[in-house]
């Protein structure tokens, strides 16, 4: 028979009174987020030290949760300006309840029926709603670098077992695509940085020549990796040219669109992915600008087939068939257990719409060139490209200053802000000079709070150019 102990875990009555209290407070906290720091700053020994503690207190569940809604990072505050992380829309982490509460594998369609067919509608209306082939297909799968791994698993695959295989890829693209590169064995020479322009996209003229220079040297180039965007800078490669290139030389081509292949939404911005339909994969976050909770992916193939190349084991236990049926989702994605990711989306999709995903996309695109005005409007600040979309790269600049000084005054800036934790932004280094970097992933962040933002960093920055000044003296 269950312990008391487990029938008080499992109770029913119980959970109800704790979810609503739960859902009170988390309406009470979007309600008054403003009234918080965006950033509540605490050293890592410091909160160890506070949640240790807290273990040793057993305090009841509603305490616990206010604890961690306290020492986190505010999101869904109009001054944060961090990570590429959305602010997920409330349904979409409601949806997390339900989907924990039920906790349905989506290895087999048995386990996870409902998910299963979800996660196909999803893929199919976004397939339909980014423009893609009418042959694609896809999966959902956990995060931007298990999705671009996947991909290059069947570029590997539709070129059969290729000698000394690399791949081509923007020098400035996230560290997942070198990591994928390795995990695949592929070694130091298995990626090849191509050189980008002075905006960070990749100089498509020079790759026939870095082709034929692999050749020559024993390499097989499987595949061109676009970025769309880097994540850096949110700069998007020009993925027309890549695809000329890439059918030129027989290449596949996979686009990590993890951040912004979404722009395809945007009816201003949408030519920033122009060809987009012609990249044989597709990675796309829709925790990064599709306001679900982290981590939400699809990837998407231009021929559906072509995600079954990638993982052909026998499980007698669980995949004792060989047939490539759609509905048993481990057949194509590298999680047997996985979460039932598709709920996220479709409640989205069946409450609001795709113009939802419109609005918020065409939103936050808008809030990057505002806070691109902003900071050319400042004499102190410059930037360091026009953003194509929501990341925007920045600094405090004076004639004072060398690069060494500009890139030390630059970071102490941001330490500043991190620790008042009024506001919150990042750092990132471009070709050695320090930027700091904005993501607008907040709706309703508006004007005065960016404005806020860059007279704070101007402020900052005078006062510790000052400061340095006096003490040089």
């Amino acid at each position: 028979m269950p312990t008391d102990l487990l029938r008080r875990a499992y109770d029913p009555a119980e959970f109800r009174q704790l979810g609503h209290a739960l859902i009170d407070r988390l309406a009470d906290y979007l309600e008054g987020v403003e009234s918080r720091p965006a950033n509540p700053y605490a050293t890592p020994d410091k909160s160890l030290e506070h949640f240790r503690q807290l273990l040793a207190d057993g305090p009841a569940p509603e305490r616990v949760f206010a604890e961690v809604i306290d020492h986190s990072v505010h999101l869904h505050h109009p001054a944060y300006l961090g990570h590429q992380v959305v602010p997920p829309a409330p349904l979409s982490a409601l949806s997390d309840v339900a989907a924990s509460l039920l906790n349905t594998g989506m290895a087999i369609f048995e386990m996870g029926r409902a998910g299963t067919a979800m996660e196909r509608v999803v893929v199919e209306r976004f397939a339909e709603l980014l423009e893609l082939a009418p042959t694609a297909g896809g999966f959902l799968t956990s995060g931007g670098s298990l999705a671009n791994l996947t991909a290059l698993l069947a570029a590997r695959a539709v070129h059969g077992e290729p000698v000394r295989p690399c791949l081509l890829v923007n020098e400035h693209a996230h560290y997942c695509v070198e990591r994928a590169v390795r995990i695949m064995g592929w070694g130091d020479a298995g990626i090849i940085h191509v050189p980008t322009d002075a905006h960070l996209r990749m100089r498509t003229e020079v790759i026939d020549g870095i082709l034929a220079d692999a050749r020559a040297a024993g390499r097989t180039p499987v595949a061109i990796v676009g970025s769309a965007c880097t994540t850096a800078t949110g700069t998007y490669d020009p993925i027309s040219a890549l695809a000329d290139v890439a059918e030129r030389h027989g290449l596949w081509l996979h686009i990590d669109g993890a951040h912004g292949g979404a722009i395809r939404l945007d009816p201003g911005r949408r030519h920033l992915v122009d060809g987009l339909e012609r990249a044989d994969s597709l990675a796309l976050d829709f925790h990064k600008m599709l306001m679900t909770p982290a981590i939400t992916t699809g990837l998407f193939f231009r021929r559906g087939p072509d995600a079954y190349r990638i993982f052909r084991q026998r499980a007698d236990y669980l995949l004792a068939a060989a047939d490539d049926g759609w509905s048993d989702i481990a057949r194509r994605s590298f999680e047997c257990t996985k979460r039932m990711l598709s709920l996220r989306i479709f409640t989205l999709l069946t409450t609001y719409g795709p113009q939802l995903f419109v609005d918020y996309v065409t939103r936050v695109g808008d809030l990057g060139e505002t806070l691109a005005r902003l900071v050319r409007q400042s004499p102190d600040l410059e930037l360091f490209t026009h953003p194509d979309v929501n990341i925007v790269c920045f600094r405090f600049r004076h004639a004072s200053l060398d690069e060494e000084s500009r890139n030390g005054l630059n970071g102490l800036i941001r330490a500043r802000l991190t620790e008042a934790g009024q506001t919150y932004i990042v750092q990132t280094t471009i070709d050695g000079s320090l930027y700091l970097r904005c993501t607008l992933t907040n709706a309703f962040t508006t004007e005065d709070h960016l404005r806020a933002m860059v007279e704070e960093v101007s402020r900052t920055g005078r006062e510790m150019l000052a400061l340095r000044s006096t003490i040089g003296h």
